[in-house]
């Protein structure tokens, strides 16, 4: 029984579907998501909270809630315009509806109704899934305290990481 030329493209075919397959679940290679460059950003919002990988939301939810910084969950985080337009400028392109989105940050996005503009990472559908497992009291512990603190146990926030592998649960 000899090989075919087609027998051997669908072979290949099949192989190739099957890495993607394989490749595209919960798999540490999708846990990175892009930063925005120089210390604004991360010095602005990372001084009060976690500086959130802008790839976790749509854009309009970063619009919306640059829009309304003086009511920033209870606080008031406004900045002034050179500071607010600087940080829209690094975060708004890494947004996770952008055309330049990557796999994972599509399928935050396709989770997230196209009129939606959430304004909490811990309610999406992507984070609810990542965080199946997690039994509620782990958010109840002082070192972490809400779902909100990814840094609690996501060590290289800053760095747009979340690989499983670098979870460090705090006690």
């Amino acid at each position: 029984m000899g090989v075919t030329i087609r027998s051997l493209f669908l072979l290949i075919l099949g192989v190739g579907l099957m890495a993607f397959w394989i490749g595209s679940g919960r798999a540490d290679g999708d846990a990175v998501l892009p930063m925005p460059a120089g210390k604004l950003y991360l010095n602005e919002c990372g001084g009060c909270h976690t500086a959130y990988a802008p790839g976790f939301l749509p854009a309009r939810s970063w619009k919306k809630m640059l829009g309304d910084l003086a009511n920033h969950f209870g606080e008031d985080a406004s900045l002034d315009d050179a500071q607010l337009g600087a940080i829209e400028k690094a975060i708004l392109p890494l947004a996770a509806d952008t055309p330049s989105a990557t796999l994972l940050m599509r399928r935050i996005a396709s989770g997230i109704g196209p009129t939606e503009a959430p304004q909490r990472i811990s309610g999406s559908p992507y984070f609810k899934y990542m965080h199946d497992e997690v039994p509620s009291s782990f958010w109840k512990r002082a070192k972490i305290g809400s779902p909100a603190n990814c840094a609690a146990c996501h060590t290289r926030t800053s760095e747009g990481r979340y690989f499983e592998r670098e979870v460090s649960i705090p006690k």
